[in-house]
């Protein structure tokens, strides 16, 4: 009567094997979420990251620009550290100019942001306060 006992106590192959592929079925699903977790936190903190560094940037052009209007804002492509790049583009009117800065991560490694790479973009308006009616 022992021998039944434990005979009924054993998992047979089969059950191991079922047993294996629902535990598998479970965990492929679970995995590719924290894949996914893991590529979209990624991507916020280098979109968060751009932000700041846009801003920055934005927040230089404009202190240049309040101190002397007629300089030449324009950057391009230039390196602000951990494969960021920035390009700050100027169009001038009379007495006033539009600043538009683009902040990315040079994913390609080619020194030049793509369309692709830039994560931020900014631009605003800025007037000649030296000039009496500057954003006339």
């Amino acid at each position: 009567m022992a021998r039944v006992r434990n005979a009924r106590r054993a998992l047979t192959l089969a059950e191991v094997l079922v047993a294996s592929a629902l535990l598998g079925a479970a965990l492929v699903p679970i995995f590719d979420m924290v894949t996914r977790g893991l590529v979209l936190g990624r991507d916020v903190e280098r979109r968060s990251k751009a932000t700041f560094l846009a801003e920055r940037e934005m927040e230089d052009a404009l202190a240049k620009a309040a101190r002397n209007f007629s300089l030449n804002l324009t950057k391009t492509n230039q390196p602000l550290g951990d494969g960021y790049l920035v390009t700050v583009t100027q169009t001038v009117g009379s007495r006033r100019k539009t600043l538009h800065v683009e902040v990315g991560h040079d994913a390609n490694g080619n020194g030049a942001l793509s369309a692709g790479e830039v994560l931020v973009a900014l631009s605003t308006l800025v007037g000649d306060t030296a000039t009496p009616g500057g954003l006339d």
